[in-house]
């Protein structure tokens, strides 16, 4: 039975889409509005002027009536270039030149009428549409000419939102992926990577469970990206960072389009520092992007089509580097290493730190004397282990991908659109450099549906409707390349195993992890969509009222971050150094996952928004807006899940009543968000700008905490040990851990008073008109964000008393042990994290104008939060834990946010060479001289955070990792290198029972600088037909960019060296070539 609030709020949503079915709807589909104030020559406003702006492609005219007030509004406009003309009988008509519509811009223009007959026509001139006069959303519009014009790795649109300012990556390599399972999305203004949202022709296209980006839409069909970062509209939600607005081409009067060929060769490309270091060849990579595009009339002025294709061929049988313990090290002779080995039996220390041989466990031995599995170095690398040794590797990726978008100029006002997209995604990782280390499948297809109507019932009465649909769905699972088989048997580790391969062995002390946990995962995530937005023109007032609904159906299978084969972690607590713990079978933790059947949770995003655009006076608009947001809990669709008390630990199953009863937490029904703004322009070149909003979001906080992943559904165990318990068992496998029979192990539970984020927002900006093509803003932008959703750990043990050597084992000391004390840890999901920003930011952007058009940001900003999130920065930065260090005390971890910069620059231009540019005919130097283009991207940003740890940990008490030591002095050496980038003088162990008191973020890692250029030459083929030549390179200087040094004090050997860029096995961010043909016509 559904609660009285819920079924309100479903009633309220109904019956203002029923009562209001008749401005600006621009926001729902990236389309713009025209708006502004017709006078006369003495200023008094003008009402009944008609103005029209008619579509320079289509011919399509767009028309409204100025009201009593002299106001009129034109919605839902799409991207384009307009001619507009105001029309009154008794009045010259007015027209303009042709301007550029860019995605949903409000753009302002006034019209002067001045006395005479209607057929004589007055142009309008001196009026820039350019400033942002109406709105105080902060963003930027990224135009169809960058898109296609700039050197794009990959040919990812999804890079170009790091052109704005505020916005910032911690791996510019994921953002070169045909498509994004983790990373390729960027923090924007202080927020997480998985607040932005994502969305095509006003359609969601995001994964809803991990906040992925579903898609990216060839850059070849985008007629622009708009991109806000800050202060959203009324009618926009379900966000915290970025709106990333994909607007997709349309068709014209004219058969247009093209095909192309993007191909890429290892040959053209430079070494990896990383491969340079262990004297490894380059990777052996060919890559094919080939498609086409195809617009035209179906019936002229009437119907139009355009459509695309996007193919994707990449191939890189190659070589990796990995790390893999030296021969000394597995005859157990570890005298090269500065840390202390002692004997776990005696606590004393091994002479000379070597271990006899009778010592190493017999898995220990089994898998280091296995050299065909496990092997020896093959190269000599200088500072310790890293990259000693080179091996083959394959990887391959297929994909497909296309968008047909229809329109229809139904009447003078009824403008109907629908667009199909549909991505196949395929690759495989079918080999490592030792069979120990798995590959992966994906499998990955992509579905998305818009149709959208904008229907104009009157001169003040506009109504758009939109419907959507967004299927992705992701396969991965472990795949054993090389056929080891059941190698857990093999090297005598108890317990079976339900597929083939070897369990996750972190081994730590610089060395790569073997085997996998196996985390394979099935997804089908659906999204449905319905939007309704009426435009109401009152007086000097534009009123929007509408809502939205967005219903998820998310089924998952999911074996748990532990897997299917589990993880082994070894951590250097019982001999001091972490490859010694493995030698002697001393593990930190462990556990598994389990198979399970699929669950599926459902739920709805409902919102009821108004707002007015009031024109105080014609040099002042305020933005008064209010947004109500209703998440509803997650359900599981058959009611298989379960929530365990964090006071008891005693667990609840879902049951068949109210929303609470099947979700077993809290609905939240106050989620007002107010927008309030300010625009002001004193004079014709100058806007004056401010605002405040609140934005609530819920993030879809992944998959491994989701309820459904508790016994009796599920099962996962999870052991952690210290020194009160000593050392867990490699031998005995998961054969020690709790059965399936009874809640036991690693359970999750969801806070009751669980609840979306609010972040408020606020900004203050001053832009100016530098010239009719140029605009510069300068502002300050802030954000204050509560109720963060965070992991976090419900049953972390408590302190003992007395000398910690006499405590109590960990598990006893858990809160629950008294009435749950099977269970382990509480992976508690909570709404119990906060972070706030304030950066000042600078932008100049000339639109294209003599073949020049560029975009220079800068951004000086502080990003702080107190948790990371789910996600982290997958190895890029080094960054806190994923759970607090202390979960009795959060605030511990309050500090730098880990993508945290404090200098952040980006150019991005494109130029045409200026000889034979706007020539026309045939000649030798035309043909030789002219249509050459050159494009490039620079960005140059600060470092980013370090966060020293301490593997081994002292407190006792912590079970998610994560410690940190003491600090006691400078961190930063005198002399900083590579391979003493941080001084571990610095640092000292806690002392045993007490938490470290170094902070997060205490250092920072190198900067990164990064130079993308292109080069182009046109050659005619008569009419409007061309071919394109183009060569581009990223990363022209060929700079290494680093990734942060080894950090963990418990592994002295490695400590504060890098020995890494941000290159990967499959992602190259060494120079790299591509060559590009291009036919249009």
């Amino acid at each position: 039975m559904r609660t009285p609030r819920l079924v309100l709020s479903n009633a309220l949503l109904l019956l203002c889409i029923a009562l209001l079915i008749p401005v600006s709807a621009f926001a729902q589909t990236g389309a713009a509005s025209l708006t502004g104030i017709i006078s006369d020559q003495s200023g008094a406003k003008v009402p009944g002027t008609t103005v029209t702006a008619t579509n320079q492609a289509t011919n399509v005219t767009y028309t409204a009536v100025s009201n009593e007030a002299g106001n009129y509004s034109i919605t839902s406009v799409p991207v384009g270039s307009y001619v507009l003309k105001a029309e009154l009988s008794g009045f010259k008509t007015a027209t303009t030149n042709t301007i550029q519509v860019e995605a949903k811009a409000t753009v302002r223009l006034d019209f002067d009428l001045q006395l005479g007959a209607i057929e004589e026509t007055v142009l309008v001139a001196g009026q820039s549409p350019l400033l942002q006069t109406e709105s105080v959303t902060v963003g930027e519009v990224i135009s169809g000419t960058t898109v296609v014009g700039l050197p794009l790795n990959g040919r990812n649109t999804g890079q170009l939102s790091l052109l704005l300012p505020g916005v910032v990556s911690v791996n510019p390599g994921s953002f070169t992926a045909v498509r994004n399972f983790g990373g390729g999305r960027p923090y924007v203004n202080g927020n997480r990577e998985q607040t932005n949202n994502y969305i095509v022709d006003g359609v969601d296209m995001n994964e809803s469970i991990d906040n992925l980006v579903a898609y990216q839409p060839s850059p070849d069909a985008l007629a622009e990206i708009s991109v806000e970062t800050n202060n959203y509209a009324a009618d926009t939600g379900n966000v915290a960072g970025a709106v990333i607005s994909n607007v997709t081409k349309s068709g014209s009067n004219l058969v247009r389009g093209n095909v192309f060929e993007f191909y890429r060769n290892s040959d053209f490309d430079a070494n990896t520092w990383d491969n340079n270091r262990s004297n490894a060849p380059k990777a052996q990579r060919t890559q094919h992007i080939f498609g086409g595009t195809l617009g035209g009339p179906l019936k002229k002025d009437k119907w139009f089509i355009f459509g695309d294709y996007q193919g994707t061929r990449f191939n890189s049988p190659g070589s990796e580097t990995i790390s893999v313990a030296p021969a000394e090290w597995r005859r157990g002779d570890l005298s090269g290493v500065s840390a202390v080995i002692r004997d776990p039996l005696t606590g004393q220390a091994f002479p000379g730190n070597q271990i006899p041989t009778g010592r190493i466990s017999p898995a220990a031995r089994a898998l280091l004397g296995n050299t065909s599995l496990y092997p020896l170095p093959n190269r000599t690398v200088s500072g310790g282990v890293s990259g000693n040794f080179v091996g083959d590797a394959l990887t391959t990726t297929h994909a497909h991908q296309g968008d047909v978008r229809v329109d229809w100029n139904a009447t003078t006002r009824d403008k109907v659109f629908g667009r199909v997209s549909v991505s196949e995604y395929e690759s495989s990782n079918d080999k490592r450099p030792s069979a120990l280390l798995l590959g992966s499948l994906t499998d990955s297809p992509f579905r998305n549906v818009a149709f959208n109507w904008n229907r104009i019932f009157n001169a003040s009465l506009v109504n758009e409707v939109l419907v959507g649909f967004n299927q992705i769905t992701i396969v991965t699972r472990a795949l054993d390349w090389s056929g080891i088989g059941d190698a857990n048997a093999t090297f005598g580790i108890a317990g079976g195993q339900p597929i083939p391969g070897l369990s996750q062995l972190t081994l730590n002390a610089g060395l790569t992890t073997v085997g996998t946990g196996a985390s394979d995962t099935d997804t089908l995530d659906r999204t449905y969509q319905f939007n309704d937005k009426v435009t109401w023109l009152k007086g000097n007032h534009a009123l929007k009222i509408g809502g939205q609904l967005l219903h998820y159906a998310q089924r998952r299978f999911y074996a748990g971050n532990n897997g299917l084969l589990g993880t082994f972690t070894y951590g250097g607590a019982f001999t001091g150094f972490p490859f010694s713990d493995f030698l002697l079978d001393q593990v930190a933790s462990k556990g598994r996952g389990s198979a399970a059947q699929p669950w599926t949770h459902l739920h709805n995003r409902t919102a009821l928004f108004v707002q007015d655009d009031f024109k105080v006076t014609q040099v002042l608009t305020l933005n008064l807006g209010l947004r109500w947001a209703y998440t509803q809990p997650v359900v599981e669709e058959d009611n298989r899940q379960g929530n365990f008390s964090l006071t008891t630990g005693q667990e609840v199953i879902a049951a068949d009543g109210d929303r609470q009863s099947r979700a077993l937490y809290q609905p939240y029904y106050k989620g007002f968000e107010p927008r309030l703004g300010l625009a002001w322009r004193p004079d014709d070149r100058w806007v004056l700008r401010g605002g405040y909003g609140i934005s609530q979001y819920m993030e879809g906080t992944g998959a491994n905490l989701r309820l459904p992943l508790n016994p009796p559904f599920f099962f996962e165990s999870a052991a952690t040990y210290d020194a009160t318990t000593g050392g867990g068992s490699l031998a005995s496998g998961f054969a020690d851990l709790r059965p399936l029979d009874q809640p036991s192990g690693q359970v999750r539970a969801w806070d009751p008073n669980l609840r979306p984020q609010f972040t408020q927002q606020w900004n203050v900006f001053g832009e100016y008109l530098v010239r009719p093509s140029i605009t510069a803003n300068v502002g300050y932008v802030g954000h204050r964000a509560t109720h963060l959703v965070t992991p976090v750990e419900g049953n972390q043990p408590l302190p003992g008393t007395g000398d910690p050597s006499t405590w109590t084992p960990l598990q006893n000391r858990r809160p629950l042990f008294a009435t749950a004390p099977l269970i382990t840890n509480i992976s508690t999901t909570a709404s119990r994290g906060r972070s706030d920003y304030k950066g000042l930011q600078a932008s100049m952007r000339q639109r294209a104008t003599h073949g020049l058009e560029y975009l220079a940001s800068y951004t000086l900003g502080k990003a702080n939060a107190n948790q990371l999130g789910y996600y982290g920065s997958g190895g890029f930065t080094a960054a806190e834990g994923t759970y607090w260090m202390n979960a009795y005390d959060p605030e511990l971890n309050y500090g730098p946010a880990f993508f945290d910069v404090r200098h952040n620059f980006v150019l991005s231009a494109s130029f045409a060479l200026p000889y034979g540019r706007d020539t026309q005919g045939a000649s030798l130097a035309n043909a030789v001289l002219g249509g050459w283009m050159v494009g490039g991207i620079f960005q140059a940003r600060s470092g980013f955070p370090i966060t020293i740890l301490d593997g081994r940990g002292s407190s006792l008490q912590a079970v998610r990792g994560g410690e940190r030591p003491n600090c006691i002095g400078n961190p930063v050496p005198a002399n900083q290198t590579l391979d003493r980038w941080l001084d571990i003088n610095a640092f000292a162990r806690a002392a045993a029972g007490t938490w470290g008191n170094c902070g997060v973020g205490i250092a920072r890692a190198p900067g990164y600088q990064n130079l993308d250029l292109t080069f182009s030459k046109r050659f005619a083929a008569g009419g409007p037909r061309y071919a394109e030549i183009r060569a581009e390179m990223f990363n022209v200087t060929n700079r290494s960019n680093f990734r942060a040094p080894a950090r963990d004090i418990n592994s002295p050997n490695t400590f504060g060296q890098i020995t890494s860029t941000l290159s990967t096995a499959t992602v190259s961010t060494a120079r790299q070539g591509e060559l590009v043909l291009k036919f249009f016509f």
